[in-house]
């Protein structure tokens, strides 16, 4: 008899979000303000797995410089590096069932 599924958190906000701006209809600045907003908000308690990915593009998000003459750092992303963090974010969730 196989264990039954356990049902998977709502996260439809997160990847129509990621989405969004991995398809180009969001810019880097409306997915960063947007994600990042989202995530602050979030209360539930998300299993670890779900919870890394999207605290890494969290993260992620929040290194993101988008002027470039302010983007002093070795760590700080513009635009396209964004938007590849948000690929491999969307990867992972979908590895994890998304």
């Amino acid at each position: 008899m196989s264990e039954p599924r356990k049902e998977l958190p709502d996260l439809s906000s997160y990847i129509r979000l990621i989405d969004d701006f991995v398809a180009r209809r969001m810019t880097a600045p409306e997915f960063e303000k947007s994600y990042l907003s989202a995530l602050k908000m979030e209360k539930r308690g998300l299993e670890i797995a779900i919870f890394d990915v999207l605290q890494k593009l969290f993260g992620d998000a929040d290194a993101y410089v988008a002027n470039p003459e302010l983007r002093t750092e070795p760590e700080d992303l513009d635009d396209e590096q964004l938007r590849e963090c948000a690929n491999r974010a969307r990867r992972e969730l979908r590895e994890l069932g998304y």
